[in-house]
């Protein structure tokens, strides 16, 4: 029973990884478009 309850916590550890990196992801792509669309309007100002 104790070597279940491991598994099973490694495999939502793992979840939450996968998770937290998909998310990471997600927030460095936005954080980039917003600086290029940024750079366009400067450039596009000059």
């Amino acid at each position: 029973m104790r070597k279940h309850r491991t598994d099973a916590a490694i495999a939502a550890t793992e979840t939450g990884t996968a998770r937290g990196d998909a998310s990471a992801y997600w927030v460095c792509l936005a954080l980039l478009l917003a600086t290029v669309m940024l750079a366009m309007r400067v450039a596009s100002i000059w």
